[in-house]
């Protein structure tokens, strides 16, 4: 049998080729696709030489065209005036045409998350859609990140719901990016009510890749290898000008200077040593390997894919056992689905293994000892031992992270799930799902004895943890969908029961003394009986669930849609576990009105839409409805002996859901064919009976109390996007943006409280009714005093002597003195004007991507040896950011005037409280740049390959912000806007760049 080959090239109305469109012989998997200039080539057996070819490509008329025994065919594609009406998006249980959609919803294609060296999901979704705030405030290798929809609209937790597959409570954490198809966000109540009681925070729904019908088989790889070089932002000043700038304090502070003329020369001769951060930080590997097989028959199709990431740590050693320090993921992945008759069958196995191998002291520590030092103190001396000094007389880092043990994380992860569809008429279609998340998580520390010269030791205990902790999450559903279109209305109804159970339990045993080479026991072992326990408390909850949702349509342009669902929980008492979530929406598209046909060469689409509902929130720990037990290891002391006993955990009965009332306002407008694009929402959010201890209890209480419904919040804003296709004859390129803001208000706080006020370290944090939920609190700064006039004219805090330097704070209230009456609000945590922009470019086989991302608007406080020069009680370093600080010639510095520890000056500047403290954290990064370069068809197939790209991959290359010396994302919260969360001292791992490249290639 002898093959012949079909040629040809595919044009859109214009006459431009059409990159992307299959070219398939009809009723066979023998295809192919046609490239950046819209020309294929296909191989056509001999026996099917009189067959038909069909072109298809997503918002065009398909067409057949035979063969005839030709070897040249050409075709011009007609665009499909009602294909958007055909276009779905994935929603709550199902999926629904995208011009029929009427609430808040954001799509983020896989194209948007592929080719982006990461290993977590949210990082790739990072400024993708407008208002879905990730921030990433640790970057260790397999750190988590903080995400909400829309900001923070609780006192409690945000963490939004997360649906992969239809199975409630995936883990984008480890889920591989490259099995992911596409991400939907549902953030209003019209889009999010079919989930009820755990949509208040909004809805991540994950789609992952599968395989099609009739497609032909197809292997491919993806892969990328790169360096990541650990950004360094603060700079010690040299260890000679540390010693100057010692002595410029003690003298400003009326006492002696502690380092002679000689000895400062001295140190200038013999420079700088090796006691910084960079010293401990090396340059890191990270590599990212993935599999798949796609394709599919008749009646079934299928998609296997296998990846393994590796993020290496930029922290030296290894602990002193084993490989460096770093994270690994392994993902095996399955997507069969089936037609047997009327019944469609999809059945998806995940299994994920993650090992996440940290150091055994902890970053915070590490970066504090680092910071701390001066420069002429060095790590190790010549014969390599580790070295302590006057400063840090008990550790040595650069020794713990080489020697001194390791913290390890082992977990595996398998997810399933079964999804059934029995089309019982052509109408009505009878859906079950079952499927769930089994996890093993295995816990092992180690702490090694380090000894350092010429004292202290680090790790003397040789403490061993081993700890395990298994979870499972089931999920099952059944639910009635039925559908009809009847002349000119169109409408459907769904019906359903769900049902979701969580259980965890584990255990741990900690030991110490061990045997210093192996860590097992040996004489003199014992068991810790305070960190040793044989259950780590056992977690369960339970939730069902019954749900409804209509939609109807009349003439293709009045929209509605009413959903409803009814949650009962087992994290609350009998009479309290049941509650009911409605939703209504509506939407006009106009563009289908008659008086809108003189500007439809313009005006592609218009589409207004609103909806209002009411969404829950159960974010609470279980059984806080009941009184609780726990084991107390050292209750009190017998005869000198810690003597375990019992703990109590008091109860709430009256505990029920938090309710968010939502309404949103929205607009939806094309133009130019579709060309441009543009989106617009506002949204108004009250959160009521929000969960949060009471504040209005006495300390002398002496227990810690349950959650209560007490508080009430008001959150909205608005979100924009905007993206504009431009499609020449050899040119392709797309731009894409999209922007937001969201403000939140509190309306109501326990008690009848008007403010909370709580002290975080140096200053303070405030909660005020009718203002943002948490804000910085304290003195508002006016300068520094110049001279001893300013100085006997100015307002100044009772008792506290000021030289001229020291700071000036604004006397709010005009009383002639500074106190506590003049404590204002300082400023607000929490992200304002998220923004993502992206730029694609396709010129012939080259291609761009540019990304970049980031906050308009933001403030934090620091605190530590990184902002306050010899950090109190602490640090004995200066960094070149802080040496803008006062003297007579510097009168308009960015820091009041060095003085010693312990002065009035460092009590007025350091320890009262006030802005100085403060930084402007908004910031832009370009976060991610892939070029690429696509081998020509023509050439990859003759040697097998469909397709053939490598690229260039830069990640985090450039940050522009007015905070210089630290990574602006770096935040003290997280979605759990806890008052006792701590300050943020700035001792984070740095942002990694990365240079890489990578390849794809499919056989």
């Amino acid at each position: 049998m002898v093959n012949i080959t079909v040629k040809g090239k595919v044009v859109d109305e214009k006459g431009l080729g059409l990159p992307g469109v299959s070219v398939q012989i009809k009723g066979t998997a023998v295809g192919a696709v046609t490239d950046a200039n819209g020309l294929y080539s296909l191989s056509v057996p001999d026996n099917l030489a009189n067959s038909s070819l069909t072109f298809s490509y997503l918002g065009y008329v398909s067409q057949e065209i035979a063969i005839g025994g030709r070897t040249a065919i050409n075709v011009q594609m007609n665009a499909d005036g009602n294909n958007e009406l055909e276009d779905v998006v994935v929603v709550g249980y199902g999926v629904q045409k995208r011009v029929s959609v009427t609430g808040a919803i954001n799509t983020i294609d896989a194209k948007n998350i592929e080719n982006k060296p990461v290993l977590n999901v949210y990082q790739a979704l990072q400024g993708e859609s407008p208002n879905l705030i990730i921030q990433q405030s640790s970057l260790n290798p397999g750190s988590n990140v903080t995400v909400n929809i829309r900001g923070v609209g609780t006192l409690g937790d945000n963490t939004p719901l997360v649906v992969v597959d239809g199975i409630v409570g995936g883990n984008l954490n480890t889920l591989n990016p490259n099995d992911i198809a596409s991400v939907t966000v549902l953030k209003d109540a019209g889009s999010a009510a079919i989930y009820g009681s755990r949509a208040a925070n909004g809805v991540i729904l994950v789609t992952t890749k599968g395989g099609k019908l009739n497609q032909k088989t197809a292997v491919s790889y993806n892969g990328s290898y790169g360096i990541q070089d650990a950004n360094v932002l603060v700079k010690k000043v040299p260890a000679w000008e540390n010693a100057y700038y010692k002595n410029e304090s003690l003298v400003n502070s009326g006492l002696s200077p502690a380092y002679t003329p000689d000895q400062i020369q001295q140190l200038k001769d013999q420079g700088n040593g090796t006691w910084d951060i960079d010293h401990l930080l090396r340059t890191a590997p990270q590599q990212s390997h993935n599999f798949s097989i796609v394709g599919g028959g008749e009646k079934s199709s299928f998609y296997v894919s296998a990846g393994y990431q590796d993020q290496g740590s930029n922290f030296i050693g290894n602990g002193g056992d084993g490989p460096d320090f770093g994270y690994q993921k392994y993902n095996l992945r399955l997507n069969q689905s089936n037609v047997i008759g009327k019944l469609k069958t999809n059945f998806i196995l995940l299994y994920t293994k993650t090992r996440n191998k940290t150091n055994s002291v902890g970053d915070n520590n590490i970066f504090a000892d680092a910071n701390r030092v001066p420069l002429n103190y060095n790590w190790q001396d010549e014969n390599g031992n580790y070295l302590t000094n006057p400063v840090a007389s008990q550790y040595n880092e650069y020794g713990v992270l080489e020697k001194g043990g390791y913290n390890q994380a082992d977990n595996d992860e398998i997810f399933g799930a079964f999804n059934g569809q029995f089309s019982i008429t052509n109408d009505l279609k009878l859906t079950g799902e079952f499927g769930g998340t089994l996890q093993n998580n295995g816990t092992f520390f180690r702490r090694t004895q380090v000894n350092f010269l010429p004292s202290g030791v680090y790790g003397d205990d040789r403490s061993v943890l081993d700890g395990n902790s298994k979870s499972q999450l089931f999920n099952t559903k059944l639910y009635l969908e039925y559908g009809k279109k009847i002349a000119a209305h169109d409408f459907k109804v769904q019906l359903g029961a769900s049902s979701e159970n969580f259980s965890q339990r584990g255990f741990q045993l900690q030991k110490t003394l061990t045997d210093q080479l192996l860590g097992t026991p040996t004489t003199g072992t014992l068991v810790d009986p305070i960190n040793s326990s044989n259950s780590l408390a056992i977690n369960s909850n339970s939730l069902l669930s019954l749900f409804g949702r209509a939609n109807y349509a009349y003439q293709d342009k009045y929209l509605f849609e009413a959903t409803a669902r009814y949650d009962a929980s087992s994290k609350f008492a009998k009479g309290n576990r049941g509650s009911f979530f409605p939703s209504v929406s509506a939407g006009w598209i106009i563009t289908q009105e008659s008086f809108m046909e003189s500007v439809k060469n313009t005006v592609s689409n218009l589409k207004l839409r609103a909806s209002y509902g009411v969404l829950g929130n159960q974010n609470v720990g279980n059984f806080q409805y009941q009184t609780t037990y726990f084991n107390y290891a050292s209750a009190y002391g017998f005869n000198n002996v810690p003597v375990g006993g019992a703990g109590t955990l008091l109860s709430n009965r009256d505990l029920t859901w938090e309710k968010a009332s939502t309404l949103n306002i929205g607009i939806d407008a094309a133009f130019f064919d579709n060309r441009l694009t543009a989106s617009f929402d506002y949204f108004n959010k009250v959160t009521r009976d929000i969960l949060q201890p009471r504040q209005d209890i006495p300390a002398i209480f002496g227990a810690a109390t349950p959650d209560f419904n007490v508080a009430k919040v008001r959150s909205k804003g608005w979100e924009a996007s905007l993206t504009y296709n431009l499609r020449g004859e050899n040119v392709t390129q797309s731009f894409s943006v999209n922007v937001a803001d969201n403000q939140n208000k509190l309306l109501q706080l326990s008690g009848g409280a008007t403010e909370q006020i709580i002290n975080q370290d140096v200053f303070q944090l405030i909660r005020r009714i009718g203002e943002p939920i948490t804000q910085y609190y304290g003195y508002e700064t006016n300068g520094f005093f110049q001279n001893q006039a300013d100085i006997n004219n100015s307002p100044k805090i009772a008792g506290n002597p000021v030289v001229p330097g020291d700071v000036k704070f604004k006397d709010l209230n005009n009383d002639g003195i500074i106190d506590a009456n003049d404590k204002t609000v300082l400023g607000n945590p929490f992200p304002r004007y998220t923004f993502g922009f992206t730029y694609r470019l396709a010129v012939k086989g080259f291609d761009l991507q540019l990304f970049i991302q980031g906050v308009g608007k933001r403030e934090t406080f620091l605190r530590g040896e990184l902002v306050e020069p010899f950090h109190y009680g602490y640090g004995a370093t200066v960094y070149e950011h802080m040496t803008d600080h006062w003297t007579p010639s510097n009168p308009d510095a960015r820091y009041p005037i060095f003085a010693n520890i312990g002065s009035p000056s460092n009590t007025n500047n350091w320890r009262t409280g006030s802005d100085l403290y403060k930084y402007d954290a908004a910031y832009v990064r370009l976060k991610n740049v892939n070029i690429g370069y696509t081998v020509p068809q023509t050439v990859s197939k003759k040697f097998g390959i469909e397709r053939f790209r490598v690229s260039l991959i830069g990640q985090n290359l450039f940050t522009l912000s007015k905070l210089k010396f630290i990574d602006p994302e770096t935040s003290e919260f997280g979605n759990n806007v806890s008052l006792g969360s701590g300050s943020n001292s700035a001792r984070s791992y740095p942002l990694p760049i990365f240079y890489g490249a990578g390849l794809d290639i499919t056989f």
